[in-house]
Formats: structure tokens, sequence, C-alpha cells
């Protein structure tokens, strides 16, 4: 997914897009995952590095103003990525099988895990881009 294709980005995505525009910075992939209290967690690997934003209300008031702050790694400061998939299937039916990838960074800390029945920001299509992206790109 990129920030262009989250459906329910609004007023965010577009500075997010703004925002990399200005960086100059190329948009790989992007995850968005919902937290405690609604607060989204926003991951955007790009050419130039991955960004971590956080987007949560500024106060108690969720419909009050909201707050979006961000910050930028270089793909050399990314540390302890790692992609691992385990799985289950029954004896000799491949179509029950059911398997669960984890994405998993030490700094930034990550863990995301996406299930092969999963949807949304669950889902393998949710979250392998993003992985895909920063594996091929940090060192």
């Amino acid at each position: 997914m990129k920030i262009g294709e989250w459906d329910s980005a609004g007023d965010v995505g577009a500075i997010l897009q703004v925002q990399l525009v200005e960086l100059r910075a190329a948009e790989l992939a992007a995850h968005v995952a919902l937290g405690e209290n609604g607060r989204l967690r926003i991951l955007v690997a790009t050419d130039i590095g991955l960004l971590d934003y956080r987007y949560h209300p500024a106060g108690t008031d969720p419909d009050g103003p909201w707050s979006l702050r961000g910050e930028v790694y270089r793909w050399m400061s990314v540390r302890g990525l790692r992609l691992q998939t385990e799985g289950q299937v029954e004896s000799g039916e491949a179509h029950q099988a059911r398997w669960i990838w984890r994405f998993v960074a030490e700094d930034p800390k990550i863990d995301l895990a996406a299930e092969s029945t999963g949807s949304g920001e669950r889902s393998p299509a949710a979250v392998l881009p993003l992985a895909r992206a920063c594996l091929e790109h940090a060192r």
C-alpha cells in the first residue's frame, strides 16, 4: 500500500504526500496500524529512509485537534530487521494451511503481523510490501 491508496487517510494523507514532495523522497511502500486509543502509527519506506509517524489526538478530545509527529531513519541506522513466518498445515490439505508473517525491527521498534486469512492492516498485502522495501534498502 502507498499513502495515496489509504482509503481513510483524509487530511493526514495529504500532509504526508506534501512532506514526501518536500523531502524529494520516492515512496516505496507504507503501512498504517491502529494502536491503543485510536492512535495511528504510519510507516513509510522511501528511497532516502524509513519515515515513522504517530498520529493521535493532541488532547483528551478525539474530536479536537490531532498531532502528527514523525522521524526519518536513514537506512543505515535501521537495525535488527527480520521477516519471520510460521504456519500450520492440516495433513494433506494445502487449502487448510494457515500462516503468519511477522516483520520485526529493533530500531526503530517495529512489530507487525499478517495472517494468511487476515484483512485490512493484518493482511499480507498490507504488511509485506513495507517489509520488502525495508529489507531491500536497510544495510
